[in-house]
């Protein structure tokens, strides 16, 4: 009988410790066994390799997707449409889901839950996908559990429940917290890392009393997400593990932002243009006048301007994009992955960032109340 691993859902094999799954003896008598590669993510914080490719990702996603489930979609409200795959949306269209706003932790605790409600149902009919709820918590402390357990309770209707996002969205950091606050048990979480390709294959965890279950399944990587163009010892710069503390910028036409040496903003047009910068505290901030900033970046990208480490700077392509900042409505220019910055009235504004990342203008997520 196959065994699978606890921590990433991977057949156990004892035969090849470079494969996916490889633990040295696998105990017949154990009903919980973790792989290699999960006892040392979970132990030693070890970054594991990424085995799988998104195709592979998309087949199991894809298989699930025959089952008649209750789908949890988990989106990080930090990076919102940079959480979505089109293609995958699609294949939801038909489903009943609850779409989840995950690391609410992260935003001001001066925004209130209500207004990113009504931003979120916004941006969502934008898109026009349909779902079911729409819920805002945070995984790491905890807000708003019971609210989105009482929904699942009501829409499961005697089914299992499919929890699917992309990576690092903190899809199995939800489960997890879930299973702690309603079973009181840690025997059944699933291994979590920043790195893309944790969970390699479905996890299925009997919950509720009727024995259906919680089902992880792999977080999809999206390709136009900054984090897909670096190495991971950059990501915990980029990440924001704690409460944004925006930062304000009073610009001028020919000032220049720099984030670390991944994105740069620059004001080409525009008067008394005030810039909130949100993004990762571990991400160095500079302003300076765009003049003589493409040598300031060759000579200090990986080194004053942080991250990545120079060595990766050096193989990095970079690509710009203009936008027109509305007079009417405040709005955010996001790099996908890394952050936004919010503009408050009409200005032209250069981004200059990572080639084949997804850059774009929304209504303003902060004052959206306002706006």
């Amino acid at each position: 009988m196959i065994k699978y691993c606890q921590g990433c859902g991977a057949p156990l094999q004892e035969e090849n410790p470079n494969n996916i799954g490889f633990i040295p003896k696998i105990d017949p008598n154990a009903s919980k066994l973790y792989c290699k590669r999960c006892f040392r993510l979970n132990n030693y914080n070890e970054m594991p390799k990424i085995l799988a490719t998104n195709k592979e990702y998309e087949a199991v996603v894809d298989d699930l997707l025959t089952k008649n489930g209750l789908i949890v979609l988990i989106v990080d409200l930090f990076d919102f449409t940079g959480s979505f795959i089109p293609k995958i949306l699609d294949k939801l269209r038909d489903k009943n889901v609850i779409l989840v706003a995950n690391k609410l932790d992260l935003l001001p605790k001066s925004v209130k839950v209500e207004h990113i409600v009504e931003w979120l149902s916004y941006m969502v009919n934008r898109m026009f996908f349909r779902v079911d709820a729409i819920h805002v918590v945070s995984s790491k402390k905890g807000y708003y559990l019971d609210d989105l357990m009482n929904t699942i309770d009501y829409l499961r209707n005697g089914r299992d429940v499919y929890f699917m996002g992309c990576a690092n969205v903190g899809k199995s950091s939800l489960i997890n917290a879930l299973l702690k606050r309603f079973t009181r048990s840690e025997k059944d979480l699933i291994s979590t890392s920043p790195v893309p390709g944790t969970t390699l294959n479905s996890i299925k965890i009997s919950f509720f009393i009727d024995n259906k279950a919680f089902v992880d399944t792999p977080g999809l990587i999206n390709e136009n997400n900054i984090l897909s163009k670096l190495l991971p010892a950059s990501y915990d710069k980029i990440l924001p593990n704690a409460e944004i503390k925006p930062q304000t910028f009073q610009l001028k036409p020919g000032n220049t932002i720099f984030f670390g040496a991944l994105g740069q903003i620059t004001l080409l047009e525009g008067e008394g243009v005030s810039v909130t910068c949100y993004f990762s505290a571990n991400l160095t901030i500079h302003r300076r006048k765009y003049e003589g900033s493409l040598e300031f970046l060759n000579k200090h990208g990986g080194e004053i301007l942080v991250p990545p480490t120079r060595d990766e700077f050096l193989s990095l392509e970079y690509e710009e994009h203009e936008f027109m900042a509305s007079s009417k409505k405040k709005e955010d220019i996001v790099i996908s992955g890394l952050g936004f910055v919010a503009i408050n009235k009409a200005a032209k504004i250069l981004v200059k960032t990572i080639k084949n990342t997804d850059v774009f203008k929304r209504v303003a997520i902060i004052w959206w109340w306002c706006s």
